[in-house]
């Protein structure tokens, strides 16, 4: 917590702590893996990965474990970040003992946010980097978790094999979450778990275990599944190639990001039926907390998920009073300043609403128009495709609408 030149308490500094004191034994290289070459100017894993957290939190705001006899850290160019030599047998012990390391010289204060993140996750995003200490702040005050981890949803059937490689049973997949670093938390409260933890002789896997196993409530924010844990000889390819690709990308002068949104609404008697930001004659309207466009909601998500700015749950939740019966124009428009902000203009958007009743078709160049005014681009880059579901599932018994929007979103590679 740092103070302005009045006394008065400001919003906790937020520091990244890489504990960067492991062998990598399965890479099987001469060097700990961190300090692998992974571009072709030469940087090492650590410098790339420091260099991720450096560019959302600033370079003072970095610091790496290392062991006590590290003999490579001392050349690399981490130039501002604090480099302490407070690594220990494991990455429990590391993040322990630089975490009292830095709150004993009031480096970090009690209540700063911490992001630990792994020095072999070189791939991490600088969006996923600011959804995680979005979701956390919310979530501290709310009160409803001690912090958040970015992790990825199991995309595979998943079955568990006993000693002879043979199945045994399949486990159902849902809710089921690998999870990634960054993990973020109070620095005070981590420790506490941290220590917790060790002196009672759990296992300790990573920070959510020991906040967990302290009966501290943990968030999961979906990152890019690009962020990958270098472990194999094959993954450091892998992350050279994605990182060479990146590289390719911004000298070419232009990046472009395609999101994806979805949303369902149920229909109900006595709702105005409102899409696009289109009142339309009907006699039912669409069930939810806000307006319940369903339209705008996908385009919501979309952008928000092309930018990684998050979803409209996380922004607008529908448990709060301040957006009952809210008009989703302005919703979208709350969004789309959000990711406008960020530099991301819309190249195009193509849309597909699926209902039965009523006929959308005389509707469309209003909700085009609507929505290419409050994403700032001309109405022929938004394309909406009304569907019947030829009376098949929910749209097409008349209990639902459904809609879908991609949106390609296009900036300069030098923006900041």
């Amino acid at each position: 917590m740092t103070e302005d030149k009045d006394g008065a308490a400001c919003a906790p500094d937020i520091f990244a702590l890489i504990p960067a004191a492991g062998v990598g034994s399965r890479m099987k290289s001469a060097a700990p893996k961190q300090y692998l070459e992974i571009t072709g100017d030469g940087r090492t894993m650590l410098e790339v990965t420091a260099g991720k957290m450096a560019g959302v939190l600033g370079r003072s705001r970095v610091i790496i474990a290392v062991s006590a006899g590290d003999a490579f850290v001392d050349a690399l160019r981490l130039q501002d970040m604090h480099v302490l030599r407070t690594g220990g047998a494991s990455r429990a012990l590391t993040v322990k003992g630089t975490l009292a390391a830095a709150l004993d010289s009031g480096l970090v204060k009690p209540r700063d946010l911490v992001l630990v993140h792994d020095a072999a996750r070189p791939l991490v995003t600088a969006s996923d980097i600011e959804a995680l200490i979005a979701r956390t702040r919310q979530v501290l005050k709310e009160h409803s978790a001690a912090g958040a981890v970015l992790a990825i949803p199991v995309p595979d059937t998943v079955k568990r094999t006993d000693a002879a490689g043979m199945i045994t049973e399949s486990i159902d997949r849902n809710g089921l979450w690998r999870i990634a670093t960054p993990q973020c938390f109070e620095a005070t409260t981590l420790l506490a778990a941290l220590e917790r933890a060790l002196d009672a002789g759990q296992e300790v896997t990573d920070e959510s275990s020991a906040m967990v196993q302290a009966g501290h409530a943990v968030a999961v924010v979906r990152s890019n599944p690009s962020n990958i844990k270098v472990t194999e000889p094959a993954d450091i390819e892998f992350a050279r190639e994605h990182l060479r690709a990146s590289t390719n990308q911004k000298e070419s002068g232009m990046q472009l990001r395609v999101g994806i949104g979805y949303d369902s609404h149920r229909l109900e008697a006595g709702r105005p039926f409102i899409l696009g930001g289109v009142e339309i004659p009907h006699d039912k309207g669409l069930a939810g907390h806000s307006d319940a466009d369903a339209l705008l909601h996908a385009v919501t998500d979309a952008v928000l998920g092309a930018a990684g700015c998050g979803n409209i749950g996380i922004l607008f939740p529908d448990n709060d009073p301040a957006y009952k019966g809210a008009d989703s124009r302005r919703l979208l428009a709350a969004a789309w300043e959000k990711v406008a902000q960020k530099g991301w203009r819309v190249m195009n958007l193509d849309c597909v609403v699926v209902a039965q009743k009523p006929r959308l078709n005389p509707h469309v160049e209003q909700m085009a128009r609507n929505i290419a005014e409050i994403l700032e681009v001309d109405p022929e880059c938004v394309s909406i495709k009304p569907k019947t579901n030829e009376k098949l599932g929910f749209e097409g018994r008349e209990e639902g609408v459904s809609t879908q929007a991609v949106v390609l979103l296009t900036r300069a590679s030098s923006f900041n």
